[in-house]
Order: C-alpha cells, then structure tokens, then sequence
C-alpha cells in the first residue's frame, strides 16, 4: 500500500516529462505558385515493324512409304536457309527433319520404314536474315 502512491507519482511525473518533451506541431505548408509548366506532347514518330510476310510455294504428298516436300518457288524462294518439316502420324509419334539449303524447284523425301501414316505436316522456313515463318500446315 505504501508503494501505490510513490508509483502513482512517478508515472504523473513520466506522463508530464513525456508531454513536455514532444516538439510542438508543425505549421502547416502553404504552396506558392512559383511558376508556370508548360507541357509539351511529342508526336509518336516510331513506326511499328512488322516484317513482311514471305511469299515460298511449298506442297506435300503422302506417298506409300514416304512423304514428298516440293518447293515449288516463290519470290522469297532464293533466301531460304532451312526447313524445318515436323510431321505427326495417326498413332501420335512425330517426325522431325531439318532440310538444310532447300532449293526452289527440288523435291525432297521423307522415307518411312513401313508404311507412311502420316497425319499432319507443319513446314517453317528460316530464311537467310533469321526471320522464321510457317510456310505450309495441313493434313495428308
């Protein structure tokens, strides 16, 4: 009992250094006009690139134990690098060839080992400066 009333003055007295030892709130800013901004819009000048579609006359021919890839020619025939033919089969495996330097006019075969049961046929073409496209996606 005798201890409550020194405890109760001693938290008094915290509860008062506390209050007094807080720095007093700050004014409130008031802004200035200082100026004038000027906002100006650049125009868009950027033209967006999209790289022009490639033009290769490309055909497939299911054959007894093969698949025959045509190029027939086209205007970007003469830059074709490579052909990647990805052939998938009725029972779900695929075939996958590259045909390196393809040339317009030439035939190319797909030898099976039994017979072709060739489903589908996906050819992408990369041509000599990277660019890559589908040239032919059908069913045989």
């Amino acid at each position: 009992m005798r201890l409550i009333l020194p405890a109760g003055c001693f938290l008094v007295l915290v509860v008062l250094m506390c209050g007094c030892i807080q720095s007093s709130p700050a004014t409130p800013v008031i802004p200035q006009q200082t100026g004038t901004v000027t906002v100006l819009e650049i125009p868009d000048t950027t033209v967006p690139v999209t790289p022009a579609r490639r033009v290769v006359n490309i055909s497939a021919e299911k054959m007894p134990e093969s698949v025959v890839v045509h190029i027939g020619g086209g205007k970007d025939a003469g830059s074709l690098a490579s052909l990647s033919v990805r052939i998938t089969n009725y029972d779900g495996t695929s075939v996958h060839r590259t045909i390196p330097s393809p040339a317009a006019g030439r035939s190319y075969t797909i030898q099976y080992f039994r017979n072709a049961n060739a489903a589908n046929i996906n050819i992408v073409g990369t041509f000599s400066d990277g660019f890559q496209q589908t040239l032919l996606m059908t069913s045989l």
